[in-house]
């Protein structure tokens, strides 16, 4: 580590005494905890308070609070997440886990303070977006009620933030770290604050609170890849095959190419900064005990800037000397060649979203009746840059090692120096633009009645409007060398142009040592900065196009919501029972492509679902519950997912055969599902329990990543084979499992060990979907495991509490996952990434009530990261290598 660990004021909103905590919570919540007379600290407490939400809600939901954020080396929410009972997590991908799946599945509605928050074009908002220190506390349901938001298969995540009437009084808190990440080499700040305060005056109380928070990474990630495998003859040149057929690497039929081998070796050195301001605002007034009005609104922001640097080398070449083979497999082993193609790109990108959200409310509550209403507003922009320069040579000698058993490839050049800029000539540019907006108004009313009627507790009933807008452009401008183009192949030197050629830092290593340390590349504030001059070198205009008919889509879906649902209380038995009935309108603006012609399309869509619910809770003592749910649910694509729009990057003749291509899929459908729930609960005391969830996904329609070969012929020169990946509905697919965790904190331990205690969770998960074969000559769906769905995950946190220190260690791990299909190559179909884990460290001591210090450290094994077409020990794929952070810290109560 470089440079001393430096505390800087970065501030974070800090808690208020553990039992206002444990109250502002199960307000917050909805789920009447009683239990908040909790007597201990720090994480135990945190722990109770999430135990308490659990335990009397009336669906299957996991809690955490902000203490349990607070204390973990976490600098997001979903990174806080991973140490819930079936959640499993995206890895740590520029520094940071983005995705949530519960159960495996990525469908999640997201809220903030139970309104609806998404991307401009999707469903819901990256949860990593959410910094951690604004949180008061995040629930994660994993049966619904009638009167939650629908959609989201997998379940629903509500993220709390504070809210004024949470405290007493005046509340100051400031917090901050340094993180200090390994692989950049680079001291970054976190800082957050919070005020809050409340008022008796002549009009009643008032509160208001204000925190903000600011965060800022550069990561740096380390990737090696190979690409698919295709059939060669022994002399290496190409040998016919079919694409996406896979091939026995050990067969030798008479029309089986005699050779399987990838045609690239590359690696992504990506290098970047990434920022996060965020704000949040709260004003409540209740004039009287029966009436509060809440006004508030949040900002999240996100800046990002990079390069990714990548290296791309082929393997198309003259051979000079005969191929060596793994085993007794026709998989290429290693080979030399002359005149491959060295390329490295600078993949250069600038990203900013802004995400705003303000809402006005009130709560109504007299004798048996409570009322609420909300009004809100919600809007999401985004704008993403991306230029890409591609400077390449021809090698004289090429050395590859495709399988040496290790799972990275690399090759070594013994005649040329990849690092040197003057090797390189420009060969392709490549643009884009996209910009996003979408809005949404909802308005809200619930109404209640709580006093006993037959069987029931409760009566409930509610409508939500909405109208969500969500709007798409973009430009995609790609222009090669060639004879007919201003830059002819091997003629423009890249260093000619100064300023544009730089070099990787160095001391690039994946773990095993053998690739390539250092390459130069194109610069990343040159090419964002001068894009206008390398257009006009290319014989382009230097301004942007114009943003492309065929990528544009405008979406408006309006949306009328109602429910009701009853509290059933007989004997030791409650529960809940409801209905939710949603109508919705849907029209879609965009442009089609047939044939090379174009024309506007309008395909307006209205549906009608009706969604069931239910949820009983049997007491068989008062500390152990038997619970069972069932509803159905329902997800419709992202907006993005249905946009017909088709990217395409053509084929560089004699040097990449195939172009590539992205689309959307009008012809989605949404995806629905029936969910069943049995668990048993046993909550030993205020601060450990022993759980266990048996459950069972019937899901219709889920949809998949698919990459398959299409023929492209009208687009003149360009025309040939493109591998265009785009989204596709499944038939049906069962996912099914059981979940299980414990927290323990022994009694009658030795005084020195009585702060000790034990949190440990797993998840056992299988299901198999069925999906449209895409085949050559192969009609309807094959059976295929669920995308990112790990068969086996767990984690496991020691925590250790005396006097004013407080200490967690926590691993996390998940299994192998299939992570999409691949039909272009002779290699299996799957994509399988391999087990991710990760050990995570935090300690604070406490010097008084008023200041903390803290440190954490995260991905302490520095596990290597691995994929694979199905068989790593044949078609190994990428190894990643992400970064290891320290953060040294402080809290203060003023």
């Amino acid at each position: 580590m470089k440079g001393a660990m430096k505390l800087s004021i970065s501030l974070v909103a800090l808690l208020a005494a553990q039992e206002a905590v444990a109250q502002g919570d199960a307000e917050a919540s909805g789920t009447g905890v009683s239990d908040v007379d909790i007597i201990v600290t720090g994480m135990r407490a945190s722990l109770s308070s999430a135990q308490n939400i659990k335990r009397n809600a009336q669906q299957l939901v996991d809690s955490v609070v902000a203490e349990d954020i607070g204390k973990l080396p976490d600098n997001n929410v979903v990174e806080a997440l991973q140490r819930v009972p079936g959640i499993q997590v995206s890895p740590r991908a520029r520094g940071e886990s983005a995705t949530v799946l519960i159960r495996g599945l990525p469908d999640v509605v997201t809220l903030v303070n139970g309104r609806n928050i998404f991307s401009t074009t999707g469903r819901s908002l990256s949860l990593a977006d959410v910094p951690a220190d604004l949180v008061a506390g995040v629930d994660v349901y994993k049966s619904r009620s009638a009167d939650q938001l629908e959609g989201g298969i997998a379940g629903l995540i509500n993220v709390r933030t504070r809210r004024p009437f949470d405290f007493k009084g005046l509340e100051v808190a400031l917090a901050g770290r340094e993180v200090y990440s390994e692989q950049p080499d680079t001291i970054d700040p976190y800082a957050s604050a919070l005020i809050s305060n409340r008022w008796s005056t002549g009009i009643g109380e008032i509160g208001v609170l204000v925190s903000v928070s600011y965060h800022k990474t550069r990561y740096r990630d380390f990737t090696v890849y190979s690409g698919g495998y295709f059939g060669y003859n022994l002399d290496n040149s190409r040998a016919p095959y079919t694409p996406g057929v896979p091939l026995d690497p050990r067969g030798n039929g008479a029309n089986d190419p005699a050779v399987f081998r990838t045609d690239v070796i590359g690696a992504f050195d990506r290098i970047g900064t990434r920022t996060r301001p965020a704000v949040n605002a709260t004003l409540q007034w209740a004039p009287d005990d029966r009436l509060t009005i809440h006004v508030g609104g949040l900002f999240y922001g996100y800046r990002e800037r990079g390069n990714g640097n990548q290296n791309f080398t082929s393997m198309n070449g003259t051979l000079r000397s005969p191929l060596a083979f793994v085993g007794d497999t026709k998989l290429v082993e290693s080979l030399s060649i002359s005149g491959g193609r060295v390329a490295n790109f600078g993949t250069a990108y600038r990203n900013k979203a802004d995400r705003w959200q303000g809402a006005i409310g009130a709560d109504w509550e007299a004798n048996d009746w409570k009322a609420a209403t909300e009004l809100s507003y919600t809007r999401s922009k985004a704008t993403d840059v991306g230029n890409n320069l591609d400077v390449d040579f021809i090698a004289s000698r090429t050395d590859a090692v495709f399988n040496d058993g290790s799972g990275t490839p690399y090759f070594s050049l013994p005649n040329d120096d990849i690092a040197d800029p003057d090797r390189y000539y420009l060969s392709r540019l490549s643009t884009t633009r996209t910009i996003g907006d979408g809005r949404e108004w909802a308005w809200r009313g619930d109404l209640s009645y709580r006093a006993p009627f037959l069987i029931f507790s409760r009566l409930d009933t509610g409508l939500r409007l909405s109208q969500r807008d969500a709007q798409s452009d973009s430009f995609t401008q790609t222009v090669n060398c060639g004879p007919a183009v201003a830059v002819k192949c091997y003629a423009v030197k890249a260093a000619s142009l100064p300023g544009l050629m730089t070099v990787t830092p160095g001391g690039f290593d994946t773990g095993t040592g053998k690739f390539v340390e250092q390459w130069a590349t194109p610069g990343t504030e040159y090419l964002l900065n001068n894009i206008g001059s390398l257009r006009q070198l290319f014989g382009l205009a230097p301004g942007d196009p114009a943003f492309q008919d065929t990528q544009h889509f405008d979406i408006k879906e309006k949306n009328q919501a109602g429910y009701g649902q009853a509290n059933i209380e007989v004997g030791q038995l409650d529960g809940q029972v409801g209905v939710r009935v949603i109508r919705t309108d849907i029209t879609s603006n965009a442009f089609l492509v047939l044939r090379g012609a174009t024309s506007p399309v309008t395909i307006r869509n209205k549906s009608t679902d009706v969604l069931p619910s239910l949820a009983l809770r049997y007491k068989l003592k008062d500390n152990l519950f038997l619970r069972f749910a069932a509803s159905k649910t329902i997800t419709r694509p992202s907006f993005a997912q249905l946009n017909p729009a088709l990217t395409l990057t053509p084929p560089v003749p004699g040097q990449q055969p195939f172009g590539r291509g992205t689309s959307g899929n009008a012809d989605l459908k949404p995806i629905r599902s029936d969910n069943y729930d049995l668990s048993l609960e046993w909550y030993i005391d205020r601060s450990s329990s022993i759980t266990a969830t048996i459950f069972r996904r019937d899901v219709k329609g889920f949809i998949q990543s698919v990459t398959s070969n299409f023929d492209i012929d009208y687009l003149g020169d360009d025309n040939g084979v493109y591998q265009i990946t785009r989204p596709e509905n499944s038939g049906s697919g069962r996912l099914q499992g059981i979940e299980g965790g414990f927290t323990f904190f022994p009694k009658g331990l030795p005084q020195w060990l009585d702060g000790i205690g034990i949190s440990a969770n797993g998840t056992y998960i299988d299901g198999n979907n069925k999906a449209l074969s895409p085949l050559p000559g192969v009609t309807g769906y094959m059976d295929i495991p669920f995308q990112n769905v790990s068969k086996y995950s767990g984690t496991a946190t020691l925590i250790y509490e005396k006097g004013g220190f407080s200490g967690r260690a926590s691993y996390v791990w998940r299994d192998k996952y299939n992570a999409g299909l691949h039909f272009t190559g002779v290699n299996p179909n799957f994509i399988a990434n391999g087990a991710i884990s990760n050990l995570d460290l935090s300690l604070s001591y406490e010097i008084n009530p008023q200041f903390t210090v803290v440190f954490d450290a995260s991905n302490i094994l520095k596990n290597l990261y691995q994929t694979s077409f199905n068989d790593p020990s044949l078609y190994p794929r990428d190894t990643v290598l992400y970064t290891r952070t320290f953060a040294l810290g402080f809290r203060a109560k003023l």
